[in-house]
């Protein structure tokens, strides 16, 4: 298994904002949430610590599974390219 990359707060912020969540409203000064409507009329509910240089791997993998995204997912909304193999062309 590769090793994830550690984002910070604005970074995983600025990428749900970029696969279509909305800002919704800030609770208890150091959370954001963050709201996407599903096709099905359900939302996905994300929150996010605010001003962390760096979110703890379990709390990003919670973000993760809060908002039914995965990892691949998110490394495009961050364009974020992935680190491997160079490919010949």
């Amino acid at each position: 298994m590769s090793e994830r990359h550690l984002f910070s707060s604005d970074e995983i912020i600025n990428a749900l904002l970029r696969c279509g969540f909305d800002l919704a409203r800030k609770s208890k000064k150091n959370h954001q949430t963050l709201t996407r409507r599903r096709p099905d009329g359900r939302h996905d509910v994300a929150v996010v610590p605010i001003g962390e240089k760096e979110v703890p791997k379990g709390t990003f993998e919670s973000i993760l599974e809060q908002v039914n995204l995965n990892y691949d997912d998110f490394l495009v909304c961050a364009k974020v390219k992935r680190k491997g193999r160079k490919r010949r062309k």
